[in-house]
């Protein structure tokens, strides 16, 4: 048995210890669903996020129990437009859902979140995709109110294809259901039928509608929604010819965007992504502590394994060492080669040796570390040079190579060179 093995061991009879004595309770996941709607309804999305964040920071969650709280995050981002990340949480979300059982409810949750950050992306020839993708699953236990969701945005199609009657009769089936099951989210589709009544100029139905979303919007105490009807009312009377309402209703508009302060919600939600990358990478340190900690404890109980397990740890550490350095010169070699062979390499310059979707992947921090890399220097060389640890660069490196779709630093020369 190689000190690989023994490892293995130990962290199976940990597992099963601590499960035996400890046990661990599930998360309650319809009770979170229902405080993060209720905190972003009142517009506290930074305590949704900080909640949801801790929730990943957990060392017990599932595979179900991780899709779900990357799914609300994802939901959160939406509600205040910031669909990138929105997209980004659904995608780590969807990759754990395809393990799931078939007729896990997230994968249906998902499907529609799909359609409707498409939609308000304005990536109307995706969101048809997904729509007509939920409409082939037939899904029986669909929540009624996402269903008035789609509903809405068919109407709305049906209004960019100036097929007005066919977009009222969606938006009026749409308010129908929607009355029905979530009155304080009825002012997504007065909006609608706001801009579709400003379309067929007749102000009276619109203005009456308008007063009507705005009456529910101050009732529930969603902030948003005033903005949204407001906008929508601003706009038909533009359309209209009303400067002057407009220009009086702009001026509510300023007022209510001010209290809203999206950008700030935004910019503190990234924050908060920053601080869990942080607490997580604080996590994996402590988490490499307390596994040297327990293979102290397992040595004295596994004690006829303890002088081939140092041997064996030893010869490894050796042998890690030389490839690295072979590595390095490799690294080295072919820099030197690249740089002979192309006319336009710029020693200061990322952009040029990815893609530009590629580069958008990555922040700032990363383009510095993956540039270092890049010019050949190893994990503890671009430790000293950025001023951070040999475990936060490790940290890092994984996470490019994970946005990258690279195993290991070959791949990535031979993605530059490609």
């Amino acid at each position: 048995m190689n000190y690989r093995s023994v490892h293995y061991f130990v962290l199976i009879f940990l597992t099963f210890f601590f499960c035996g004595f400890l046990g661990a309770e599930g998360l309650d996941l319809e009770r979170i669903e229902q405080e993060v709607i209720r905190y972003n309804r009142e517009g506290n999305h930074k305590l949704s996020q900080k909640k949801l964040a801790d929730y990943l920071l957990s060392d017990n969650l599932t595979k179900e129990e991780e899709a779900n709280i990357l799914f609300y995050i994802a939901t959160t981002y939406r509600s205040v437009n910031d669909h990138m990340m929105c997209l980004d949480y659904l995608n780590r979300s969807e990759t754990i859902a395809k393990t799931l059982p078939k007729d896990n409810l997230l994968r249906m949750k998902l499907d529609y979140e799909y359609a409707f950050v498409y939609f308000d992306f304005n990536q109307y020839d995706k969101c048809k995709e997904a729509m007509a993708h939920i409409a082939a699953q037939k899904y029986i236990n669909a929540h009624p109110e996402d269903d008035a969701y789609i509903l809405m945005q068919e109407g709305f199609l049906f209004l960019k294809d100036k097929k007005l009657e066919e977009a009222e009769l969606k938006y009026n089936e749409a308010l129908k259901i929607m009355k029905g099951v979530s009155t304080c989210n009825t002012p997504v589709v007065f909006g609608k039928m706001i801009e579709l009544y400003g379309l067929k100029k007749d102000v009276r139905k619109a203005e009456n509608i308008y007063a009507e979303s705005m009456k529910v919007a101050e009732s529930c105490n969603i902030l948003k929604y005033k903005i949204y009807s407001a906008s929508e009312m601003e706009k038909v009377y533009k359309l209209n010819g009303r400067l002057d309402d407009a220009y009086s209703i702009g001026a509510l508009l300023d007022t209510l965007r001010k209290m809203d302060d999206l950008e700030t919600k935004v910019a503190e939600m990234h924050m908060i992504d920053k601080a869990y990358v942080e607490k997580e990478q604080l996590k994996h340190e402590e988490s490499d502590l307390f596994g040297v900690i327990v293979v102290l404890v397992v040595v004295v109980m596994v004690a006829g394994f303890l002088v081939f397990a140092f041997y064996r740890k030893t010869k490894n550490l050796k042998k890690d060492k030389f490839m690295i350095k072979k590595e390095l010169e490799l690294v080295n070699r072919e820099l030197n080669y690249y740089s002979q062979n192309n006319p336009d390499y710029n020693d200061d310059s990322i952009d040029q040796y990815l893609s530009p979707i590629d580069v958008k992947k990555l922040t700032e921090r990363q383009k510095d570390l993956l540039k270092l890399m890049i010019d050949g220097l190893s994990n503890k060389e671009i430790a000293e040079k950025l001023f951070i640890t040999e475990s936060t660069v490790k940290y890092h490196i994984k996470n490019i190579y994970s946005l990258l779709e690279l195993k290991d630093r070959k791949d990535l020369f031979k993605k530059i060179r490609s």
